[in-house]
């Protein structure tokens, strides 16, 4: 019985094991490797860009390229992604480009249609360093003028930039492109406290698939259409359940409650998640890995019990 491969391949701190899918990596790869064709001086990024990019879009047709085939489906996420820092405005469509925000025409809403004849570099209008605009563009495009304002203009008039904007500075890396490929997902409270250099990690991968409920006990075997001897192998009187073998059972409750005299804690444990609370007190540092240590331990030597009476009498 086991986790599956996708709650696996999630972090620590959101419940899986950190593993790294192989085809998030790829995806990841072929991003990041997009993102160099784009903006890479190297001889093999210039051949590739004079050959699949024509404009402000790629080619349609086939070549044969084991570096295009990988990557041609990743153009459009790089360019919705990533946005302008002007230098001399040589390399930035003044309407269509993401230099101030959002692209202009989008920002007035121009239709598609009408965007090939929307051809203005940015550097038609800058004079001496300053914006420089038509008299008629004052009188039919204010708005356009304000936000172009509000982006200053460099003092060296150096070259353009193209930049990732999900990062701080500017550029993607592959550590960014693989957390831009899995997403951002959603912390879970207990999954900071399995893993610790203290305790060995067979123990703490136990009690992750106890947490998973993915325990062979025969309350999960019986959903998977198993057929087996039902009854716990502690205590011979109730049925084998997760939550009964590790927490209710007359065996289980003998440890446990052994653990809480010590601790002078009292507390009833409802689901196999109650025991990390035992956790949440104030505990010094070093209190606290003994006492994690000790619950896992515990948890260990029930499980170690359970397969012994079950598998060697």
């Amino acid at each position: 019985m086991t986790v599956s491969w996708e709650k696996s391949c999630k972090p620590l701190s959101e419940g899986g094991l950190d593993i790294r899918s192989l085809s998030t990596l790829n995806e990841s790869t072929n991003l990041k490797l997009c993102w160099d064709l784009m903006n890479s001086k190297e001889d093999w990024a210039l051949l590739l860009r004079s050959k699949v990019i024509r404009g402000r879009r790629v080619i349609s047709h086939h070549i044969f390229s084991s570096i295009w085939s990988s990557i041609k489906n990743l153009f459009s996420t790089i360019q919705s992604n990533c946005g302008w820092q002007i230098g001399n405005g040589y390399d930035i469509n003044f309407w269509l480009d993401n230099w101030c925000g959002v692209p202009i025409a989008s920002q007035l809403n121009i239709p598609s249609h009408l965007h090939a004849n929307l051809t203005n570099k940015v550097r038609d209008f800058i004079l001496n360093g300053q914006w420089n605009f038509p008299s008629s563009m004052h009188i039919c495009f204010p708005q356009v003028i304000y936000i172009a304002e509000q982006v200053t203009i460099p003092f060296e008039a150096t070259k353009d930039k193209r930049i990732w904007l999900p990062s701080n500075n500017g550029d993607l890396s592959f550590k960014q492109a693989f957390e831009f490929k899995y997403g951002v997902g959603q912390n879970i409270k207990w999954a900071k406290d399995l893993w610790c250099p203290d305790i060995p990690p067979t123990k703490s991968l136990l009690v992750w698939r106890i947490l998973h409920n993915k325990i062979p006990t025969y309350e999960n075997l019986l959903v998977r259409g198993f057929q087996l001897p039902s009854w716990c192998s502690s205590c011979n009187i109730f049925c084998e359940s997760t939550f009964h073998l590790f927490f209710e059972c007359s065996f289980a409750m003998h440890l446990w409650n052994w653990l809480l005299s010590i601790i002078n804690i009292n507390i009833q444990f409802t689901n196999c998640f109650d025991f990390l609370k035992l956790l949440d007190r104030n505990w010094s540092p070093q209190c606290r890995i003994v006492l994690k240590a000790c619950m896992f331990n515990i948890i260990y030597t029930i499980w170690i019990r359970r397969n012994h009476v079950r598998f060697k009498n």
